[in-house]
């Protein structure tokens, strides 16, 4: 029987099984951690300072050749057993959370679940090659572990979970591990004895031209590494930032690094090694430098993919990107580390020289990525950055070709060539926008970091926004009103709120809205990114009332998720920011575990209202959320946040049941808010304002899957949605329709003064239609305005109604103070 083909088929599922396992682990580290960057700086930290400690291991205690077949059985086994713990850790986490110091919390656990299985992991191919014993065949597992890890990624974010979730995909890639250990141990029985004097020569190895092997691979390792970085963000400022598109740019940097490895084996003397490493480093450093130009000649102005191209077309043009902009830079810097290879012999030293090769590439891979997100994406832009790598590539160059330099008037030649295009870049490429604000609107300030790009900008009529990775507006200056009602509404419907959290800050205008009520004693805010903090507070204080200076405001930066889960019995309402599911990590906003953790977070008959944009929203999707959220919340019922048909905002109440709302209190409530003189939406000053934005109970959605950090139901569901826009979003008629039924079943737990109220919410809900589609009721329904709304607004004299939250403005000709 031939077995040549095994080891390659072994190795090829052990680098899917690696990749299967580096995606799960980091989304099983944000579960626990928060999405922010520092979470996944850990995962790759320790991922790959596990896959250097794995190859230094196998440098310093080289497998004698009889055993290692074993050692590769070993060595999966035991990555198998170890990961299994990380499927389970978010109840490990949970037990041992509070008994140990924060600040070291996620390294030790960063270190525990990932660091040592992939020491083990890093065992593997050096054992491998030590067991193939034929020349060459370094490069060769190298490859197809590396075309493995491409099949791993595309499986388990394409297929694997979102259709198992994370706890069936953990259980699938043990079981891969368990196989490709069967198969190593049944090679290891094979008998090798007397094999280790018999080990064919590399020839390209004998003669080995290139110097520092040992730097060159680490500068490798830093240069690939650090140019993922860069190119995932410069990628996210036209592509939907969901978990498939990050996954996708992966593979394509892993599948430029395949075709590298594949085509160094065109080498077949030291002579052309290095002639063809020379040309590629110096190839790398043209193409590094220039390539933000391609990237702009091909989305002038960052022009990003439209959500309605169908998903065929949408792949496609991401393709077309890729091709230009990302493979053909891998491909250039991922051939310097599979020629070091074909310089590794196959005996004893060789194979510890191997094993070395890949400590030290894995170390720099490690710093590259650090580096890049920490120091050179802020300091350097997306453009400048590349420029800064081609310099390293550069380096790398002269370390190969300094023998030759002086002697060679082509290596003189490729150097000024070489300098010529870094200092072209340098000229150009930083003036490269990084933000690409629509017309009329001007850039005051933009930041990168490892979130991604924030920029503030602002146009006219003092409309200032932040804008998120050039497509996501995160809030803006003219919504401030509409943002401050997301809290006044819980607040006043609680009553006699004294403590209130924020999941979320954006603009800081619904935060301000807490701070106007009088009886609030203590806001906690949590935000993800420091930078949208540091613009709220810079740019935004005229819509956010100052909120930094008021002492009762605790703005935090971390995820919402961790925050509300730390502080258990602290809150009397808790009010979740607009999600949109289908970011990478929001989805966890919705879980049933995150739900659980904010019921808990409350104290007696305290509320959580978790707000939704239903124009982001399909109904299953919708139906999702509101299934998951009465898992925990079963008395929960729905408030609107406006009166608009295609931008509608809904909020998910639970805590305390809606008959049980203190009405009496809830008017004194918008006495003591209307005295301060401060607020002037008219909806919130009154109890007949706030009865027009109850909804009713929520209806139960019918049988269907809960959203729960495993199977990241919505996340998955609504990735897939958003390219191509296959279901529509739930607004228009079929929401008019859905609200009409819940306040059937909700009239009935109002008093008798406010149900007229409450149906005149729904009135202009269905004028907003009239408007939005030209009907010819529109006038009819014009004429019924005065009718319409409740006689306590239209006396309130303070009442602005140019805040008015629908398309037609009640009175848009008089403002506050004017008689109506």
């Amino acid at each position: 029987m031939r077995t040549a083909p095994i080891p390659h088929l072994l190795l090829l599922l052990s680098g899917a099984a690696g990749l299967s396992h580096q995606v799960l682990w980091t989304r099983r580290l944000v579960d626990l951690l928060g999405a922010g960057g520092d979470t996944f700086a850990r995962v790759v930290g320790a991922f790959f300072i596990g896959l250097a400690l794995g190859g230094a291991a196998s440098a310093l205690w080289p497998v004698p050749l009889r055993h290692a077949w074993r050692r590769v059985a070993l060595a999966e086994l035991a990555v198998a057993l170890l990961a299994i713990p990380v499927l389970f850790a978010v109840p490990i986490a949970d037990t041992f959370r509070e008994v140990l110091p924060t600040g070291r919390f996620g390294t030790l656990l960063a270190v525990l679940f990932v660091t040592l299985p992939a020491l083990v992991m890093g065992l593997v191919l050096p054992a491998a090659v030590t067991a193939t014993r034929t020349s060459g065949s370094a490069l060769s597992l190298y490859v197809v572990n590396t075309l493995g890890g491409i099949l791993g990624i595309l499986g388990v974010v394409l297929v694997v979970l979102p259709r198992l979730g994370l706890l069936t995909a953990g259980w699938m890639t043990c079981s891969l591990n368990l196989l490709v250990a069967a198969v190593a141990g049944w090679l290891s029985g094979a008998n090798t004895r007397g094999l280790e004097t018999a080990l064919p020569a590399n020839p390209t190895a004998s003669q080995a031209p290139i110097r520092f092997p040992s730097v060159l691979a680490f500068g490798s390792g830093f240069l690939v590494l650090a140019l993922e970085v860069v190119l995932q963000h410069q990628c996210a400022q036209v592509t939907i930032n969901s978990g498939f598109s990050g996954a996708l740019v992966l593979a394509f940097v892993l599948a430029a690094l395949v075709a590298a490895g594949a085509l160094s084996g065109l080498a077949r003397t030291p002579g052309s090694i290095q002639g063809l490493l020379q040309w590629t480093l110096l190839a790398a450093v043209g193409i590094a430098a220039l390539q933000p130009l391609v990237f702009q000649a091909l989305r002038p102005g960052l022009r990003f993919f439209a959500y309605e191209l169908s998903p065929v077309a949408y792949l496609l043009r991401v393709t077309a990107l890729a091709l230009a902009v990302i493979v053909p830079v891998f491909l250039a810097a991922g051939f310097t580390f599979p020629l070091l290879l074909r310089t590794v012999g196959a005996s004893r030293d060789g194979r510890r020289e191997l094993a070395l090769l890949l400590a030290v590439n894995g170390l720099g891979g490690w710093l590259g990525a650090e580096t890049a997100q920490g120091l050179l994406v802020p300091a350097a832009g997306l453009w400048g950055s590349t420029v800064i790598l081609a310099g390293l590539a550069l380096v790398l160059w002269l370390l190969v070709a300094w023998d030759h330099l002086f002697r060679c008037p082509a290596a003189l030649t490729g150097l000024v060539g070489g300098l010529a295009t870094l200092a072209a870049g340098g000229l150009v490429v930083p003036r490269l926008p990084q933000v690409a604000p629509e017309s009329g609107i001007t850039l005051a300030k933009v930041r990168v970091s490892r979130e991604g790009v924030v920029a503030a900008v602002h146009g006219a009529s003092n409309d200032w926004r932040i804008v998120f990775n050039n497509t996501y507006t995160l809030g803006g200056s003219r919504a401030q009103f509409n943002q401050e009602r997301q809290a006044h509404l819980p607040i006043l419907l609680h009553a006699g709120a004294r403590s209130v959290a924020l999941l979320g800050v954006a603009t800081g205008s619904t935060t301000a809205g807490a701070a106007l009520h009088p009886s609030v004693e203590r806001i906690d805010a949590f935000e993800l990114s420091r930078t949208v903090i540091d613009f709220a507070r810079d740019y935004f204080a005229p819509y956010n009332r100052g909120i930094f200076q008021d002492s009762r405001v605790q703005v935090s930066h971390e995820d919402a998720r961790i925050g509300v889960q730390r502080n258990s019995g602290q809150y009397d309402v808790v009010i979740g920011d607009l999600f949109l599911p289908w970011r990478t990590g929001e989805g966890r906003l919705f879980t049933r575990e995150h739900f659980a953790a904010v019921r808990r977070s409350l104290r007696s008959r305290g509320l959580y209202c978790q707000w939704l944009p239903l124009f982001q929203l399909t109904r299953p999707q919708f139906a999702n959320i509101l299934r998951t959220f009465r898992a925990e919340f079963p008395d929960a019922f729905l408030i609107r946040g406006d009166f608009y048909s295609e931008q509608p905002i809904v909020g998910l109440v639970g805590g305390r049941p809606l008959p049980e709302i203190p009405w009496d209190r809830v008017s004194a409530a918008c006495d003591r808010l209307r005295s301060g003189r401060k607020v002037t939406d008219g909806l919130v000053r009154h109890s007949k304002g706030v009865a027009m934005c109850l909804i009713g109970p929520a209806p139960d959605p019918g049988p269907g899957p809960l959203n729960t950090l495993d199977n990241g139901w919505l996340e998955w569901n609504a990735g897939r949605n958003v390219v191509g826009l296959r279901e529509p979003w739930f607004i228009g008629v079929p929401y008019a329709e859905f609200v009409r039924d819940c306040m059937v079943q909700g009239t009935r737990f109002l008093p008798e003064e406010l149900r007229e109220a409450q149906d005149s919410g729904q009135f202009f809900l269905t004028l907003d239609i009239a408007a939005k589609l030209g009907l010819p009721a529109r006038g009819n329904l014009e004429a019924q305005i005065p009718t319409r709304i409740p006689t306590a607004l239209q006396d309130d004299f303070q009442a602005d109604w140019r805040q008015w939250p629908s398309r037609v403005k009640p009175f848009v000709a008089t403002g506050p103070g004017t008689p109506r």
